[in-house]
């Protein structure tokens, strides 16, 4: 019993550790690039993070693949922005109209390189506290 109860206390720790960055509910249209140069898909933004994003699209992607997310969205003056970062797919599962993506990041959002994003995602976490 002492070895199932150390299991379930180190899942839940790398648990929590991937949840460090507090994911936003941001809806919004998505263009997912393969870096390999195949098809661009559409997609929808459900949410993101510095980390990474979760996605819904009517196409498959493989896991793993590395891609380039487009994602188009509003400013806190409800005007248009667009961020561009690179990723991998890191997991997919169907779901009633398509298929669920998580991408992870290439590189942490930084004020730096994703402005836009970088502001939104400090904004929301600190309208929710």
């Amino acid at each position: 019993m002492k070895r199932q109860n150390s299991k379930s206390v180190a899942s839940i720790a790398v648990t929590n550790e991937r949840r460090k960055f507090v994911r936003a509910t941001l809806v919004g249209s998505a263009l997912i690039s393969p870096k390999s140069g195949g098809k661009a898909i559409t997609a929808v933004l459900d949410n993101v993070n510095r980390v990474g994003a979760g996605l819904h699209t009517k196409e498959k992607l493989t896991m793993a693949q590395p891609v380039t997310v487009s994602l188009a969205f509003l400013d806190s003056d409800r005007v248009d922005q667009m961020e561009k970062l690179d990723g991998k797919v890191a997991w997919m599962k169907p779901w009633e109209k398509g298929f669920l993506i998580g991408v992870i990041w290439d590189e942490l959002v930084t004020k730096e390189k994703n402005r836009w994003l970088y502001y939104y995602l400090e904004e929301t976490v600190k309208s929710s506290l």
